[in-house]
């Protein structure tokens, strides 16, 4: 059987992505599918329910919540983000997030190595 077919992601997002190279996360529950050039990494990001990923700060990210919903605080201001919302975390802000229920999410960064990826 095709793994890719049988995966859980498989529901909601489309073989082309998830053929893509998956990232290496450090937090249980959390699936992404790398996208990248020399300039840029986009993540497609399955986030199940209820996921949260602790503190942390890295380069600049900006994205936008395909489904589900992500609450996000940066630098002690929190937001809930829904479908259609775009968000944005500046270089080197404070952040965190959870999710409520299982959330898809498009992260783009200007680091093509932010994340590592598998094959």
């Amino acid at each position: 059987m095709d793994p890719v077919k049988t995966h859980p992601a498989a529901a909601i997002l489309p073989p082309e992505v998830l053929a893509l190279p998956t990232v290496e996360i450090p937090v249980a529950g959390v699936t992404g599918y790398s996208l990248r050039n020399d300039e840029k990494q986009v993540v497609f990001f399955v986030f199940e329910e209820g996921v949260s990923v602790p503190d942390h700060t890295h380069c600049e990210q900006r994205g936008m919540v395909i489904s589900g919903e992500m609450v996000l605080e940066v630098e002690g201001e929190t937001n809930l983000y829904q479908a259609g919302d775009h968000y944005r975390v500046p270089e080197g802000a404070r952040h965190r997030a959870s999710f409520s229920c299982q959330t898809l999410v498009i992260d783009m960064s200007d680091a093509p190595d932010r994340y590592v990826t598998s094959t």
